[in-house]
């Protein structure tokens, strides 16, 4: 667990990974996804994986700072904010 704190690669990803999931929810509540048969389905197949990963990667981010003693990379805090958001987003906005 320490490399990963301090790991540059692996906090662009997760960074990388959060920004997709707060993009796709807006995306997916903004627009009207069964307007076209392909995007419906692909919508469809995507989203247990999102809701998943929505509230599965916060926890992970937790795990590793608490084990770390909060000193890792900052794009986690930052990655963590940015599911917070969405996280937030999803309970009261788009219910």
């Amino acid at each position: 667990m320490k490399n990963i704190a301090q790991n540059n690669q692996a906090a662009n990803a997760i960074l990388i990974a959060s920004i997709f999931i707060l993009l796709y929810w807006n995306f997916a509540h903004n627009i009207d996804v069964y307007k076209y048969a392909v995007v419906g389905a692909l919508y469809e197949m995507t989203s247990l994986l999102v809701v998943a990963a929505t509230f599965i990667l916060p926890v992970i981010i937790l795990i590793v700072a608490f084990i770390n003693k909060f000193r890792i990379n900052n794009k986690y805090y930052i990655a963590l904010c940015l599911l917070a958001l969405t996280i937030i987003l999803l309970l009261t906005v788009y219910n």
